[in-house]
């Protein structure tokens, strides 16, 4: 038998099978580096500038932000804060906090905020009915957004998470850019309905073992989450829509969720029969419903994007911002494992292909289907060791340099910057490349085996709730 890295006689079958993976391993680093690229070139001052550049503030509309909170998150007062200290005419912004228990612990915490801006029309709302809150599905975001979704008084809402913090151009930005429909500053040919903002995160613990799980949160989305999510967008080809900042028109969802409901030839009697189509249009019955019928989902943020996609005929777009987690407290690697298995799951049924290609587009995998490739094909041996050391050490490379570029984006707040991402809380032994290096390892070989045990299952844990999630994408409690 042939060593595998002396020349031998191909079989029939091994060459096809190499030219099939080369094909494919051509198109995993294809989309890679459309990312990284655009991240390089797109994520920075001088991109943004060209937006910036566009901004008129006598024309910009009216836009509603709407936070939902439940509970105390970390750094929690200077992630809402980032709301209040957005560069937007004051006359032209409204703040809704959206809360659904009246002794819900982020209260005190909003009251505190909203005397310290008067200028801002900020308010707080909890469901009025204590003993029978807002139910309309599964997904209690939803629930909790939509009595502030139909009370908004602007069109144009943006949506943020209580957990993370904006950079003070953001709001501009994104309102430009959906109101010209640019995505990164460049005109679309397809109208624009959905601004979305990269999500990053940032580990806070000084206690390597109790802090494991955030480090890897951290890396995995200043890395291959952010390779491709900006890949994709900037493909478009579908929407791949993450839900810690979207912007969009409430009535572009409402028209979309209405037209879903046109293919229904009766709506249902309460909006949760389960025909999506009836459904649909029950909630398109009356005006600033179209959320609701979201409920039923819990990935409601790639779905809302499917549904301006499919019927708003729009597409998404992004601004070269980033929002950022802070992650504290104690967060552990099966913390992290958990939460991975949990996103997959929720993605296997709304996008089953990508998800069961996803192990291909990791580094290892990748690397060793493209390492067998290459030496079947180029050098007559069933597997290139030194392609292979190549391959890793290039995607690392190319890791360690986004993670640094992705934090340097998202500075120059001016004295609003948090202090956790500060340059100098990022030139540390704590997180230097000792730190990248061991995660980053870690990761990789955290991925296929997350991925096996997601694929296997169907049950998720959420905000203390267990779901299962059904082939139709919907979810329901168990």
């Amino acid at each position: 038998m042939n060593n595998r890295d002396e020349p031998m006689d191909r079989p029939v079958l091994v060459s096809l099978l190499a030219y099939v993976f080369f094909i494919w391993y051509l198109v995993v680093i294809t989309v890679a580096y459309n990312g990284f690229f655009h991240i390089i070139f797109k994520f920075t001052r001088n991109s943004r500038s060209k937006i910036d550049s566009q901004i008129k503030s006598a024309e910009l509309e009216g836009v509603t932000i709407l936070r939902p909170l439940k509970g105390i998150d970390p750094e929690m007062e200077i992630c809402l804060r980032s709301s209040f200290e957005q560069k937007y005419p004051k006359s032209k912004l409204e703040l809704i906090f959206c809360v659904q228990d009246k002794d819900d612990p982020s209260i005190p915490v909003v009251e505190g905020l909203i005397p310290q801006y008067p200028d801002v029309d900020a308010k707080l709302m909890i469901d009025q009915h204590q003993d029978s809150k807002d139910t309309f599905g599964p997904n209690p975001k939803v629930n909790n957004l939509a009595k502030g979704y139909k009370a908004a008084k602007y069109d144009i809402l943006w949506i943020q998470d209580s957990n993370v913090w904006s950079h003070p151009d953001t709001l501009q930005r994104s309102v430009v850019s959906l109101t010209q429909s640019l995505n990164n500053g460049c005109l679309t040919s397809r109208k624009v309905s959905l601004i979305h903002h990269a999500p990053l995160a940032v580990s806070l613990g000084d206690f390597p073992t109790a802090t494991l799980g955030a480090n890897l949160d951290e890396l995995f989305l200043a890395t291959s989450h952010s390779k491709f999510y900006v890949s994709f967008n900037e493909l478009a080809v579908a929407p791949c829509v993450n839900g810690k900042s979207n912007v969009y028109r409430r009535s572009d969802l409402d028209e979309a969720v209405y037209r879903m409901g046109q293919l229904a030839t009766a709506p249902s009697s309460n909006g949760q029969s389960g025909d999506i189509h009836k459904d649909a249009r029950y909630y398109s019955l009356q005006p600033g419903q179209g959320i609701r019928f979201f409920a039923r989902y819990i990935g409601e943020d790639n779905m809302i994007g499917i549904a301006l996609w499919d019927y708003g005929h729009g597409r998404t777009g992004m601004t070269g911002d980033c929002v950022v987690q802070p992650l504290g407290g104690s967060n552990c690697l099966m913390d992290y494992c958990y939460r991975r298995v949990r996103w997959l799951r929720v993605r296997k049924y709304m996008v089953l292909a990508a998800t069961l290609l996803e192990p291909t587009t990791e580094c290892l995998l990748c690397g060793l289907y493209g390492s067998f490739a290459v030496g079947v094909i180029f050098q007559n041996i069933l597997f290139s060791r030194s392609y292979f050391v190549f391959h890793v050490l290039a995607w690392f490379l190319t890791d360690y340099i986004q993670l640094q570029h992705l934090f340097d984006c998202v500075r120059g707040g001016g004295p609003q910057e948090p202090f956790f991402i500060r340059l100098e809380s990022r030139k540390t032994p704590d997180k230097g490349i000792k730190w990248f290096f061991i995660h980053w390892c870690l990761r990789e070989l955290l991925a296929f085996p997350i991925w096996v045990v997601a694929v296997l299952g169907s049950r998720i844990e959420w905000r203390g709730q267990t779901f299962r999630i059904k082939s139709d994408l919907s979810a329901e409690k168990v």
